[in-house]
């Protein structure tokens, strides 16, 4: 299969989960990343240094709310309605105030960028308390040597599984909001690739069909994202300009 392959649903590399295909991009919404293998979609809304200004204001904003319920009211109700009845008007910074003309196509392209610098930030932050797993492992050697457990035990036998002390951005993270937004940058032929086993297996629960698509030895498997799966994954239906796929290794069985 040709085409650029960016990853999904994750942006930060150090969330992906190996072996990765060659040439395998991250998608940077405009934040200007340093990393390698970094992609910046073309005629994005907004410049590195609005996009860091705007994401810095909102986080501002949410600082002021003591309680992460108190923000949550807000964010449930999606980007949208989140403008409305704030002290800060982020929707007026969002359009660029009365100067800037706002059409609904537009509005939703800086809406969408907004949103995935929002998105990668979290990651961002994920990642940074995921790479404190070696420490997390030696204080469990720790905890398990005071508790007196022998090498046959563990914590999952004491009703501890191992996600309680090692999230996983699967389970952790909501990808399924990333998809849209997303999928308003893809240029044509252009193509998602899934590494994370947990985000795969919530996938093909959604009896999406899978089908082996590999050459050349490659053993993957693509599933065309058109507007009934864009739905089953995010709730909502979007036609496309022309088709996008999921591609991933198989699930081990």
């Amino acid at each position: 299969m040709s085409g650029r392959l960016v990853h999904f649903p994750w942006m930060h590399p150090r969330l992906a989960q190996g072996p990765l295909p060659q040439g395998l991009v991250f998608l940077d919404p405009g934040v200007d990343l340093p990393e390698q293998g970094r992609w910046t979609p073309p005629d994005l809304p907004y410049t590195h240094q609005e996009v860091r200004r705007l994401l810095r204001e909102y986080l501002e904003f949410a600082g002021r709310f003591p309680r992460t319920s108190d923000i949550q009211a807000y964010m449930t109700a999606g980007l949208e309605n989140f403008y409305t009845d704030t002290t800060m008007d982020i929707k007026s910074q969002l359009v660029g105030g009365a100067a800037r003309e706002s059409d609904e196509a537009g509005d939703r392209l800086r809406k969408a960028q907004l949103f995935l610098a929002m998105a990668l930030f979290r990651e961002d932050q994920f990642a940074a308390m995921h790479g404190e797993e070696v420490r997390f492992a030696k204080a469990r050697e720790g905890f398990a040597q005071t508790l007196g457990l022998d090498e046959e035990e563990s914590f999952a036998e004491l009703g501890v599984p191992d996600d309680v002390l090692f999230p996983r951005a699967g389970l952790d993270l909501p990808w399924r909001s990333v998809l849209l937004p997303m999928l308003f940058f893809l240029p044509a032929r252009t193509h998602f690739y899934v590494s994370d086993e947990d985000v795969m297996r919530e996938l093909v629960s959604l009896d999406l069909q899978f089908e082996p698509c590999g050459h050349d030895g490659h053993d993957v498997v693509c599933c065309t994202l058109d507007p009934d799966v864009i739905e089953r994954i995010c709730g909502s239906r979007l036609e496309l300009p022309s088709p996008v796929k999921l591609v991933a290794r198989p699930l081990n069985p």
